[in-house]
């Protein structure tokens, strides 16, 4: 009888776990080892998005013409990029601004050209070689001069390509005396583009370009000797 009882109380404390357990499945804490812990929205947007938003706020620039929200965009705008650690979205953060323009833009776009990152720098010297004026010039004759890095100085050098004022024929005229030949090259064919003049861009037509930049002439080229054309192994 006493072990028919301990039948009793025990299967009646087993139902009341089980219903308890049934009724408390949706309340586990997140921390309890078998549950799945249902991801939550912290309001954190990731860089994906951001960089969406950007490109998104870059596409309405045309049509937003009120002078005083494309200066509080371009306020905003230079507030993040301050802050701003991810290389990626600081570029983006540039291109958005360079869609807007203005005082603002154009002193973080100046700024930019020292940033700690070199696709950045390289970034902003295609930014500064689409609006192909004297400041724009200006900004990438002193990054062709002084930049470090030869990626950012070719991009220098190929943004100045696209500009007809005289400063860039300047600067490239400079680069001409590089001792990278590479940059001599980008800097020959910079001034065929910015010039229209077509010196050549082999490595023997640096001569006539410096010519070209020094004088506003240039010398005809010296067709081979008899010799030359037969022997021009040892020429």
């Amino acid at each position: 009888m006493i072990a028919n009882r301990r039948g009793v109380i025990c299967l009646l404390i087993f139902g009341l776990l089980t219903a308890g357990l049934c009724g408390c499945e949706q309340k586990l804490p997140s921390w309890y080892p078998f549950s799945t812990p249902v991801a939550q929205d912290h309001g954190i947007t990731t860089p994906a998005q951001r960089i969406k938003n950007f490109q998104e706020l870059a596409k309405k620039a045309p049509e937003t013409t009120d002078p005083g929200q494309r200066d509080s965009i371009c306020q905003d705008l230079a507030q993040q990029i301050r802050k701003e650690p991810d290389s990626n979205l600081r570029g983006h953060i540039l291109t958005t601004l360079a869609a807007y323009g203005g005082p603002t833009a154009d002193a973080v776009l100046r700024a930019a050209v020292k940033d700690t990152d070199t696709d950045v720098r390289v970034i902003v010297c295609n930014l500064w070689g689409k609006r192909s004026n004297a400041e724009s010039a200006q900004v990438l004759e002193g990054v062709l001069n002084s930049d470090s890095d030869r990626d950012v100085r070719m991009a220098a050098a190929r943004a100045l390509g696209n500009s007809r004022d005289p400063v860039a024929k300047r600067a490239l005229g400079t680069a001409l005396d590089d001792t990278d030949p590479a940059i001599r090259n980008r800097a020959m064919i910079g001034l065929r583009e910015s010039t229209g003049k077509d010196i050549g861009t082999d490595p023997a037509d640096v001569d006539r370009w410096r010519q070209y930049v020094k004088n506003g002439e240039v010398r005809p080229a010296q067709s081979p000797s008899w010799a030359q054309r037969i022997f021009p192994w040892n020429h």
